[in-house]
């Protein structure tokens, strides 16, 4: 331990000791080359700037504080960001930038934060992206007219972090900001919240060059321009302000005077300026330097701003730049490149010794050598941290263009002038126009980025280990003293173990230079490598080292153990494996893996330690490894006694030895070397092999399923002497055979010796046929061992069990084919017998052709009418099963349903088929089947199957085959059925037919009466009973009777009477009930069925039907039912004319029984009527109530008056039947009287009703609720006139319109809703309730209007309804654009804004456009409604983008319509005749792009210009070629077909002529018809050659290049 504090003391020490060791470092960070076009020089610029800013390198550079990104932008102003990570540099964005014509005097810098970089333009603008590039925002400053003037331009950008104490403020930093005119200004800026100005002064001290700010003295130091040859003050022209948080924000100290006036800024001028272009300030705020553009370097004191020394330039180097870099160290940088990095007390004297050095004396001492091109800018965002831009190029330009610019500018005057006077003259000798430009030069820059920093030792050398460069660490290590040189080499070695990357050479050149012993050793032990040779080199060097522990001794001695083992099969990763792990872990790792090899190996190298578990290793085994593989492992037992272990040779190697020496040498080592032989496993006991056998056996079969293995062990295990084992062989064997072909995964042994013989056959019934024919034999043999080895109750022998189990396999495994059966028939005959055959036979399923082969296979020489009758059956296309022909022979079942198969299976297309089927079933019942089925049966059975048929309808003549149907035809054909047998198959069949049926229209009750009708001749008397019947069904049906034809039959006729005749006004169709009574069979039909028809209208209250079958019913005798009728009506209201003859009526048709009761109740009723006065009554509930406005006729106007809203016919025969007259004379005075009144009424005038109602107070006080009308305006207004009643005069009351007395009465109700309103707007309350539909389109219907009061009821409705709002502010915009409401425009905006109708419809941009299109448009009318249209659409729609153009036509042009320019091909076409051509060749492609018209449009004009008329003379051919899109082959063809030959080759000419003088001319025009022309001139001379002459195939001559292509445009040629 005091070794330990001791070596940590003097790595302290050391530690010390190198971080006060300063090494100046030079990293090349980035390198790259670029061209820059560069402009001539403004000489307007004051020389003292432009000397300054165009002498530095074309690209900006920008360093965060943090040093973490570094930022360029190229002269092309594109911007890079990159990340630095160490000393690498990652590319993360570019970003283009708006393009400036000065970019030389853009600024680039990071902000305080490094999350903001800013960016300024020459015009002045600041552009601000965040820390990867992203644009955020621009920030413009005053004096800014967008145009470059270097006054306005900035010079100096500070920012600092902001100290707010306002929690409100979410500005993150402050921007300073100074121009060359002295303007200042500041800015509080952030990232997501933008910008915010604070203040703008002018300083008023002339112009200004740089700047920085004090926050901690509240100062501002400004550098201001200055004469070098006058003494100035303040000194170097430094002036200083007062900062303050109020106006006038910053007050001066001491400031100099402006001098030299505008003569100064010339470049001729004779005074030189000078100024401070940058400062630096130090890191403890207490001095600032700078370099003025003269070369004169200051270093002031802070705050007094004393210069503390200062180095007037006058020859030699010229400084150019200077910064702190360390607190005591300042960086100045030379115009030739020279940098020099010296200490605060060194640096009069160095600067001093550089002056008087030439170059050349300065490369040749070596600390002077820190050399950069001439253009270089120097960067120090951070303490110790510098960065560099150098520029490589041509020298010779900057330097003209910093120093001699009115030469340079002059210069490329000249060129411009020169070249343009070239291009000029060579347009006027006819070479194509080529556009000016100004003359500029275009140089190639090298940039190169670098990184100088100054680290201590220290720091370097854990950045080397950090960043893996060991070379340099250990040079680090040679120089100095204080490194430890195996820090280095245990660095490198853990870094190269980490990457696997350790070679032979690395343990000879690194690890053995360790001089710790024991963290070597330990290295040996643990170190992982692919390549044997390291290992053992490691375990070479291990052993070899002398001093370190036993424990590492011990582990080595195991790891070359276990690599003796492992070579053999050369596999790394299980050396490194087994390594870690004991002896006895490689050996079962080796065992599990099955790697014998190695296995062997290890237990013969380590026979004492494996000797102990032999058992576990054995285990270890995988079960699926064979025996013969491990046979060796296994013991061996000699004289049936004695046992041999393994039958292994030890092998000695030295190791045991050794380890042996250590034991004895450290008695304490025993527990690690039993870990590294054992580890924590005991010794097993004695080892039963036999058992060991037993257990493994099922294990192996469980885990792999390889019972070949279970057998092979157990042989082997028997050859070894193991001879107990015979019996486990005799069943694994069998195991084993089923096994292999069953190939069954879930048995065991288990399973398989207790299974049943059942499930063993279903087993084998599962395989494959060609399994089962491979397997015959081994599978009978197996069902016999299985029959010995299952003990059975029954007396049968073994034989026939066997024979029933394989009768068993057989039948479920040839259920189709006989493939199986024969091979085992072959295989073993005595086995498959012929009663096997005939059980397999019977349980066959297959038919037909297949059956036939199978039989054919097998010895069935018995069964030759099985064969003969399939072969009959399949000449038929019959397809039955063995059983069920054989069956078949054996009884009438069978043999019937044999028939019937046959007779379906016919598919017989005409006549002669069924004549021939008829034929073979006849002959098969006359042959095959004669003792078992009749002829008669067999054609019974075959005409059952023809009437089935669909065509028999329009084919009877099929019938004729099997039926008689001729009465007196001779009934000696046998092949015929006889005249009662036809009549009973057919009216069977009727009859069957009919109950099938189940509605009316069921083709079955046609199919049904056919056959009837057709039974006819042979059966008049049956076939009769039989259509009655079916007119019947017909009737009830009719009558929409709900039942079905089998119900309607069985069921009792009077009930269905009865039924059918109270099913809704079937009472008042008397003839078809008295026709469908009569069809019935009823007993007085006629009274019957009067009677249920007048009480069918006395239970609906029919007043005239009843008194219509009144007088028919009362003439019937003795019939109950109209007893029941004349009993009902003497109890009910209902007074015919006379009652005396429905007294007498019922008496004469009552019974003996209730004849009693009969004249009960005629006294009853009569005296019930002498009670009464003899009236007519009508009940209030009897009379419905209207729903409609019924105008009176006698009021209404015709044009008003609805003649379909009159009474309807049910209500006016109850009007007439009771009388009005004798209701009023009845019940007046009557509060009841009024309301049967109000509701008849109601029907034939709501006037009238209305009037009636008006005499009495309202029937429901409270809820004003009216019985006699549902019409929701009716009650509406009833409520308005009680409403005004008092307070209106009545004369003013009845001339005031309904509308207007329903709304004002709705006024002065403060509980009326939405929903109440929407009656005052027109609407039906109860629609809009019921009716969805009708909801929604009133919903939206209301929502077009200009009251305000609508439209809000609209919006709430649609809200509680859950309609959607878009569609209610789309029908406002239709209403508002419609021009047909004359809604003003002013109105209309003023109204889409407090609707905001636009920000709702824009949610659904897509579907609004479309409604604008479909809905609005077509009902614009002027061209104020057009513009005002389109300003609805967004951006990217056509009529937005498009917009412009057709408000530029319209102002030029008075009288145009916008929509018809918009919407009108021909329209648009004419007016673009009328623009002159210099307009329209502006507007052309704008036109084009007119949805739908716009091309056709332009193809008309472009027609009609081509000639032009008498107003509009013929455009110039570059707007007719605009107008054909573009498209050279379409202009040209254009000239084709509207000029005759001669017209088209002056016309061409005179093209050539106009194009050339026309501006913007696309070269490929002119060219296309310059060779038209010439191919047109020679072919005028000589004919065109069929193919080109020279091979031409520039510009459109492949569209001229034959003469069939001329002579196709000669074809189309107007002459």
């Amino acid at each position: 331990m005091a070794h330990m504090r001791g070596t940590n003391h003097e790595k302290e020490k050391h530690d010390d000791e190198n971080s006060k060791i300063l090494l100046k470092e030079r990293y090349n960070l980035l390198k790259w080359l670029t061209n820059v076009e560069m402009r001539s020089p403004n000489v307007l610029i004051p020389v003292q700037i432009a000397n300054y800013v165009e002498s530095l390198p074309f690209c900006k550079l920008a360093v965060s504080p943090k040093c973490d990104r570094v930022a360029v932008m190229s002269y092309a102003r594109q911007l890079d960001i990159y990340q630095i990570s160490g000393e690498i540099l990652t590319h993360e964005s570019s970003v283009q930038v708006l393009e400036e014509t000065s970019p030389e005097y853009c600024i680039l810098q990071f902000s305080s934060s490094s999350t903001l970089i800013l960016s300024s333009r020459s015009t002045p603008h600041i552009d601000v992206f965040d820390s990867m590039g992203a644009y955020l925002y621009d920030i413009p400053l005053e004096l800014h007219e967008g145009i470059f003037d270097v006054n306005s331009a900035i010079c100096g950008m500070q920012t600092f972090e902001n100290y707010s104490s306002s929690s409100n403020d979410k500005f993150i930093e402050i921007l300073y900001v100074l121009q060359y005119s002295g303007v200042f200004s500041a800015f509080k800026i952030g990232r997501l919240s933008k910008y915010v100005k604070m203040w703008t002064v002018q300083l008023d001290i002339g112009q200004t060059g740089s700047f920085t700010v004090l926050p901690q003295y509240n100062l501002l130091l400004v550098a201001s321009h200055h004469k070098e040859s006058t003494s100035l003050v303040p000194p170097a022209g430094l002036c200083s302000f007062r900062m303050m948080d109020m106006d006038p924000f910053v007050e001066p100290i001491r400031i100099s005077t402006p001098d030299g006036g505008f003569f100064s800024r010339l470049p001729f001028s004779t005074s030189f300026m000078s100024y401070l272009p940058r400062m630096s300030l130090s890191f403890d705020s207490q001095l600032l330097v700078s370099v003025s553009t003269s070369g004169s370097l200051y270093l002031f004191e802070i705050p007094s701003l004393h210069v503390k020394f200062s180095f007037n330039f006058i020859s030699g180097p010229r400084p150019v730049d200077a910064c702190f870099v360390d607190s005591d160290e300042i960086a100045v940088i030379y115009d030739n490149g020279y940098l020099l990095r010296c200490s605060l007390e060194d640096l009069e004297e160095k600067m001093y010794s550089v002056k008087m050095r030439s170059k050349k004396e300065i490369d040749e001492e070596p600390e002077l050598k820190d050399f950069y091109s001439e253009q270089t800018v120097m960067v120090s965002p951070a303490q110790r941290e510098i960065f560099l831009l150098t520029a490589d190029g041509d020298n010779s330009f900057l330097r003209k263009a910093a120093h001699k610019r009115v030469q340079l500018a002059g210069q490329l005057w000249f060129y411009t002038v020169w070249n343009s006077l070239k291009k000029l003259v060579g347009m006027a000798m006819g070479e194509p126009a080529e556009q000016l430009h100004f003359e500029t030069h275009i140089a190639k820059f090298e940039f190169s980025l670098i990184h100088s920093p100054t680290r201590t030792l220290q720091e370097l050398f854990d950045r080397t280990l950090k960043e893996h460069d060991y070379t340099r660490a250990r040079e680090l290590a040679e120089t100095y003293d204080t490194i430890d040189i195996y820090v280095v080499l245990k660095s490198e070695w853990i870094d190269k173990c980490s990457k696997n990357k350790v070679t032979v050479e690395d343990v000879e050149d690194i690890l053995k230079r360790i001089g710790d012993s024991e963290w070597a050793a330990e290295q040996c032990a643990s170190a992982d490598s692919d390549d044997f040779e390291v290992h053992k080199a490691l375990i070479d060097l291990g052993l070899s080292l002398g001093e370190s522990s036993v424990t590492w001794q011990i582990r080595l001695l195991h790891h070359w153990r276990m690599l003796e083992v492992c070579r053999i099969k050369g596999d790394v990763d299980i050396y490194m494996m087994a390594r870690n792990g004991s002896c006895l872990d490689a050996a079962l790792t080796f065992a599990h893996n099955g790697d014998i090899d190695s296995l062997t190996r290890i237990i013969e190298s380590n026979m004492a330690v494996m000797k102990h578990h032999q058992k576990r290793i054995l285990s270890a085994i995988p079960t699926c490894t064979s025996p013969t593989k491990y046979e060796i492992l296994m013991p061996k037992r000699e004289d049936g006694e004695t046992e041999e272990q393994w039958e292994l040779e030890e092998q000695n190697d030295g190791i045991y030895e050794r380890l042996d020496k250590i034991l004895m040498e450290h008695p304490d080592a025993e527990s690690l070397i039993r870990s590294i032989n054992v580890g924590n496993i005991p010794n097993e006991e004695t080892f039963d092999f036999t058992s060991w056998v037993r257990e493994t056996l099922p294990k192996i079969d469980f885990e792999c399923g390889m019972t070949d293995i279970c057998v092979n062990l157990l042989q082997i295990a028997y050859e070894r002497g193991y001879e107990d084992l015979i019996h486990d062989l005799a069943t694994w064997q069998p195991y084993a055979q089923y096994i292999r072909i069953c190939s069954s995964v879930s048995e065991s042994i288990t399973s398989f010796q207790d299974s049943t013989m059942k499930s063993f056959t279903d087993r084998f019934s599962r395989l494959l046929d060609s399994e089962l024919i491979k397997n015959a034999k081994d599978i009978v043999s197996l069902i016999e061992w299985k029959i010995k080895m299952t003990s059975s109750d029954s007396e049968e022998s073994i034989e026939d069990r066997l024979r029933d189990a394989v009768t068993t396999l057989m039948k479920a495994t040839n259920e189709r084919t006989t493939k199986v059966l024969v091979a085992f028939r072959n295989e073993l005959p005595s086995v498959v017998d012929d009663h096997v055959i005939l059980e397999v036979l019977l349980n066959m399923t297959s038919t037909g052709a297949d059956l036939m082969k199978s039989l054919g296979d097998l010895p069935v020489d018995k069964y030759v009418n099985v064969t003969s009758s399939l072969g009959s059956l399949m000449s038929r296309g019959v397809k039955m099963t063995f059983k069920s022909i054989f069956e078949s022979m054996k009884e009438p079942d069978g043999a019937r349903r044999v028939l019937i198969k046959l007779s379906r299976s016919g598919n017989c297309s005409n006549f002669d088929d069924w004549m021939s089927l008829r034929d073979d079933i006849y002959d098969m019942a006359n042959g095959i089947y004669e003792d078992l089925v009749t002829t008669e049966e067999a054609l019974e059975i075959f005409a059952g199957e023809i009437l089935e048929e669909e065509r028999i309808g329009s084919h009877p003549e099929l019938m004729e085959l099997v039926l008689t149907l001729n009465p007196k035809e001779d009934n000696s054909n046998p092949r015929k059925l006889s005249i009662a047998k036809s009549a009973d198959v057919l009216l069977s069949k009727s009859d069957e037919l009919m109950n099938e049926a189940t509605q009316r229209g069921d083709p079955l009750l046609g199919r049904s009466r056919f056959f009837a009708v057709a039974a006819r001749p042979i059966s008049p008397k049956k076939s009769k009973e039989k259509l009655d019947w079916l007119d019947a069904i017909d009737a009830a049906l009719e009558l929409g009777c709900t039942m079905m034809p089998i119900a309607i039959k069985f069921c009792e006729h009077d009930s269905l009477l009865r039924d059918v005749v109270g099913l809704g006004s079937n009472y008042k169709q008397g003839k078809k009930i008295l026709s469908f009574a009569k069809q019935l069979n009823i007993d007085t039909p006629i009274a019957t069925a009067l009677s249920y028809c007048a009480l069918a209208a006395l239970n609906a209250n029919d007043a005239v039907y009843l008194s219509k079958y009144i007088g028919e019913v009362m003439k019937a005798k003795g019939v109950p039912v109209v007893h029941k009728l004349c009993m009902q009506i003497m109890n009910s209201s209902h007074v015919p004319t006379d009652m005396e003859d429905v007294y007498s009526c019922a008496v004469l048709n009552s019974s003996e029984e209730n004849l009693l009761d009969t004249v009960d109740a005629i006294a009853s009723s009569e005296k019930r009527l002498s009670e009464s006065r003899r009236c007519r009554e009508i009940r209030l509930d009897d009379i419905p109530v209207s729903e409609a406005v019924v105008g009176d006729p006698m009021y209404t106007p015709m044009r008003l008056y609805n003649a379909r809203k009159e009474i309807s016919g049910d209500v006016k025969q109850k009007i007439t039947f009771y009388g009005k007259r004798n209701l009023w004379e009845t019940n007046y005075g009557k509060r009841e009287g009024f309301d049967v009144m109000k509701r008849l009424y109601a029907h034939e005038s709501s006037t009238v009703a209305l009037c009636f109602s008006l005499f009495e107070p309202a029937e429901n006080v409270e809820t004003g609720e009216l019985s006699w009308t549902k019409n929701d305006k009716l009650r509406r207004y009833e409520r308005g006139l009680r409403f005004f009643q008092d307070r209106v005069p009545l004369s003013d009351l009845v001339t005031a319109p309904a509308s207007a007395i329903i709304n004002e009465a709705n006024k002065g109700d403060a509980s009326i809703t939405a929903i109440d309103r929407i009656e005052d707007y027109g609407c039906d309350r109860r629609r809009f309730i019921g009716d969805a539909e009708y909801r929604t389109e009133t919903i939206i219907g209301l929502a077009g209007t200009e009251n305000e009061q609508i439209f809000a009821d609209a919006l709430e409705l649609a809200e509680k309804y859950e309609i959607d709002e878009w569609k209610l502010h789309m029908a406002s915009l239709e209403y508002l654009l419609d021009p047909s409401y004359n809604v003003p425009i002013i109105d209309v905006k003023q109204i889409m804004k407090s609707r905001k109708h636009l920000s709702k419809l824009r949610t659904k941009l897509d579907e609004f456009h479309s409604r604008l299109r479909s809905m609005v448009l077509p009902s614009l009318e002027t061209n104020e409604q057009f513009l005002s249209y389109i300003s609805l659409f967004a951006d990217a729609e056509p009529e937005k983008k498009l917009g412009d153009t057709i408000k530029k036509i319209i102002s030029k042009m008075k009288n145009v319509e916008a929509i018809r320019l918009w919407t009108d091909a021909k329209y648009l076409s004419s007016t673009l005749n009328k623009i002159p051509d210099g307009n329209l060749r502006a507007i052309i492609s704008s036109v084009l792009q007119f949805p739908k018209i716009g091309v056709k449009a332009c193809e008309m004009s472009a027609e009609f210009l081509l000639e032009g008329d008498d107003t509009r003379p013929p455009s110039n051919p570059f707007t007719l070629f605009l107008l054909m899109r573009s498209n050279i082959e379409d202009f040209l063809e254009l000239v084709a077909n509207k000029k005759s030959r001669d017209d088209e080759i002056a016309y061409l000419d005179q093209a050539v002529i106009l194009l050339e003088n026309t501006p913007k001319v696309p070269p490929l025009l002119l060219d296309a018809i310059k060779m038209r022309s010439e191919k047109m001139h020679r072919a005028t001379v000589t004919p065109e050659p069929a193919t080109p002459s020279n091979g031409s195939s520039t510009g459109l001559s492949s569209y001229f290049s034959n003469t069939e292509d001329n002579s196709g445009m000669m074809k189309r040629r107007k002459n």
